[in-house]
Order: C-alpha cells, then structure tokens, then sequence
C-alpha cells in the first residue's frame, strides 16, 4: 500500500500510476492525508482488477471507493467516479476547530514536567552551607592580630625609647632604675592595647563566620522563591492552555451538537418522503396487483372449462393470446391416451391364448424413446422394430407420432400452468403456485374439471405439482376421486 506524507507526494502518485481524481477526491484528500492514501489505494486496486479483466472485483472496489467517500466526504462519484453527488446517507461533520484542537492538545501532551530552572544554584548554595568548617580561630594566622601585633610593637618600642631619652635628658644621661621603670611602664601600656584586640579580633572573626551563614541562608530564600515564582508561571501557563483546550473543545462539541441536530432532520425529512413515495408505489403497485390477479382467475376459470376469455380479460390478467390459444387447444384436445397396436405387428385377435402367453412383449416405450434419440425416428422404427419385438413396422410410426404430440400438448399445457402459478404468486402471495388456504374440497373440484378435459392422471399430477402442490395435497385428492 503506498503511503504518501503530503499533497504534493500524492499528487507524485497519482501523476505516476495515470489515475483520474476529480476536485471532489481532491478537496477530500485535503482534509486529511490519509483520506488521500485510502482513496488511492482504492482506485489502485481498481486498475489492478480492470487489467486482470475481473470485472465483479472491480465492482465491488467502485463499491467500496463509494461508501468510503460516503461516509468520510457525504458524496458519491456517480458510475465512474469522476463526479459529485452530495449524499448524507452518513453524517460527516467539518469541525472548523479542529486545527486549534489538534495543535493545544499537542502542547498539552508535550508540556512535559516542571524543571526548576534554579534547582543546580540551590543545590550548590545548600551543600556550601551544609557542609561549611565549624568556627574555629586561630590569632597567630590573623593578619589583623598581625598587623595590630607590628603596630603595637613599634609604638611600645618608641614609647620606651621616648621615656628613656626623656629621663636621660633630665639627668645629664645618666641612667636610673626610675627611667628604666618609667619606659618599661610606657611600653607595656601598648602592649596592653595589644593584649586588648584579642577579643575584639576573636569576636570579629566569629561575626565573620556568622554572616557568612546568614549569607547562605539568605541565597538559598531567594533561590527557592524564585524557583516558586518558576513553577508558579509553569502552572499557570498549563492552566492557560487547558482552559484554552476547554473553550475550544465547548466551541467543537456545540457546533457538532447543532451541526447533528440539523443532520438528522433534514435525514428524517428525507426518509419520510421516501416513506411517502414507497408508500404510494407500493399502493399503487397492489392495486394494480389485485386487478391482475382478478382478471386471471375469471381467465384461468374460462380456459379450464376450454371457453375463450375476452381479450380485456386477458390483456388485464399478463397473459398473451398465443398463451390462451394454446392453454385451450390443450384443454380441448382431452388428452385421449394413445392405444398402440393398431397395425403394429401385435398379437391379433386371431391368435390362439397361448400363443398370446408366449409372445415377446413389445416394447413400445424403449422403441419410441430409441427413435426419438436417434434423429431420425421413421427411418430407426423402420430398420430395428423387430429389436424391440414387434413383427411389422406397419403403423408404429404413426403410433410414434401420435405419443411425440402428446407429450408435447402435455408440456405446452405444464409450461402455461407455470406462467400462470408465477403471476397468481405474485397476485396473491403465494410460493411456487400454491394458493394458501385452499381446501381439499376445492383443489378437487379443480381436478375434475381438468380431468374432463383430459382423462389422464399423469397430466393431472404434473400440473398439480407445477402449481406446488405436495404428494399429500395430490394423495387427497386422489383419493377422492377414486384415483
């Protein structure tokens, strides 16, 4: 099966393989692609069964091609496809939503699940504060300890310095236990202040250490509020596009809804003037029935007595003056069974009882049915009578003739009484010729007036059995008159 993803590889396909598309097929395959590929297909099949000259295939695919552009297009193509017939045998309905459907409902299905975009930055920012050192502090490592250690080391120095040059000025340069007092006192005020940092650089360093924490918490607040702000817009969006699909989808099944209602009025009104007009024909037609069928009893009564009916009479019953003619001569004929033996060589009344006993019985029936096979009956029954036991040929092929008439009288009259049962069936309803609800008591006054026309009980079985009529029907009626 070929399968094409667009019109324009289509209209490839359909260039190539010389089908014939008409504007309707076209504006079909438009609708939807795979119209298109089943259509092809279709018609493919078509020219494959033309070829093979399988006409009953090719039928039933035109068949197929029609119900198919029936139920997806609400047209037929006419006997070769190649025009358009609106037919709204199936409802189709052209949903002008459903391009704006199709594309929310992929955008639905494809929405996919939410990612936070700020998940990575969280996780980095949360195992930094997880996994940061404890406090620890180590004043040697300080670089302010250091440098408030070199500055205060310095100035102690000095100070020292100054107090010793100050003392020593003061006493021509000579030295003193109170100046080496008073400038070990000047340098251990700065070596106090030293002293005095150290808390205030060991709380500065656990303030450090603190805010760097409170840092990390803060990042990881404002990553997750952006991350919530993210899904927010996400749900939203989803929202936007499910309550867009909702209206969309009311749109749809509103126009469907009408578009159905409207249908399937406008189907009913149709049906009900089909209705209408079968009604009418049919009572036409049984009207027309019932006079038929009362013209061809009165007819049928007439010739079974052997009297001609008006030709109205017949004209209104369906059967034809060479039918009638027929039917009568049949009926007045009386069907007399043939005597054999007139002349034939049989036994004679001159011969003796035992000779009678003794002679060959003459075969009548297979000489007759011999002959009649052979082409040429004259000449058979004249070169082989004694074959079948008879001692001349004198008068057997008159005797020949005058079986071959009847049963050919026998016939026309079968034939005619067929013809008639089929249009009383159909006047009547009745199957094969069998009036329902015939007694015993009629079907036999029938029989005898066939049989006073032809005093044969053969005959009467087999127009008994054309008009369908069982053993048993027969058997009764046999039976009641001494058959």
């Amino acid at each position: 099966m070929a399968f094409y993803k667009n019109l324009e590889e289509l209209a490839q396909g359909i260039a190539e393989s010389g089908q014939s598309w008409s504007d309707a097929d076209k504006a079909l395959a438009g609708k939807d692609i795979e119209y298109g590929n089943s259509i092809f297909t279709l018609k493919k099949d078509w020219q494959n069964a033309m070829k093979k000259g399988d006409t009953t295939a090719a039928q039933d695919i035109h068949d197929r091609t029609e119900d198919f552009r029936r139920k997806f297009g609400n047209y037929t193509g006419g006997a070769d496809g190649s025009g358009y017939v609106k037919d709204t045998t199936y409802f189709n309905y052209d949903d002008p939503y459903k391009g704006s459907l199709d594309g929310l409902a992929d955008a639905l299905v494809g929405y996919g699940k939410f990612e936070n975009p700020y998940q990575k930055q969280t996780d980095r920012v949360l195992d930094s504060y997880l996994n940061r050192d404890p406090f620890e502090y180590d004043l040697g490592s300080d670089p302010n300890w250091q440098q408030y250690q070199k500055t205060y080391l310095r100035e102690g120095q000095r100070a020292r310095e100054d107090t010793l040059g100050n003392y020593a000025a003061a006493t021509g340069g000579q030295s003193s236990t109170a100046a080496v007092n008073a400038a070990s006192q000047a340098q251990d005020y700065y070596n106090a202040q030293m002293a005095d940092k150290i808390p205030e650089l060991y709380k500065l360093a656990y303030d450090i250490w603190l805010n760097e924490g409170q840092q990390y918490a803060g990042q990881l607040d404002t990553l997750r509020g952006l991350g919530s702000d993210a899904l927010n817009a996400w749900n939203a969006n989803l929202g936007l596009l499910n309550n867009q699909f909702d209206a969309y989808k009311s749109l749809s099944d509103t126009g469907f809804d009408r578009a159905y209602t409207k249908w399937g009025s406008d189907y009913q009104v149709g049906r009900d003037s089909i209705s209408d007009t079968r009604y009418e024909d049919e009572t036409a037609y049984n009207r027309a029935q019932s006079e038929q069928q009362q013209a061809l009893a009165q007819a049928l009564e007439w010739m079974q007595l052997g009297v001609q009916p008006d030709s109205g009479v017949t004209s209104a019953a369906g059967i034809t003056p060479q039918d009638v003619d027929g039917y009568l001569s049949a009926v007045r004929a009386q069907m007399a069974p043939v005597s054999y033996g007139g002349s034939g060589g049989g036994s004679g009344g001159s011969s003796s009882g035992a000779a009678s006993a003794e002679s060959p019985v003459q075969d009548y029936e297979g000489l007759f049915r011999d002959a009649a096979a052979s082409g040429n009956p004259q000449s058979f029954i004249a070169n082989n009578y004694k074959k079948y036991n008879f001692t001349s040929s004198t008068g057997l092929y008159n005797d020949y003739k005058a079986q071959n008439e009847k049963a050919q009288v026998q016939n026309s009259v079968i034939d005619l009484s067929s013809k008639i049962a089929d249009i009383t069936g159909k006047a009547f309803g009745v199957t094969g010729g069998k009036q329902k609800g015939v007694s015993t008591d009629t079907l036999t006054q029938y029989a005898q007036k066939v049989l006073k026309n032809n005093n044969d009980a053969d005959y009467l079985y087999d127009a008994l059995r054309v008009q369908g009529y069982s053993d048993s029907d027969i058997d009764k009626v046999f039976q009641k008159l001494g058959l």
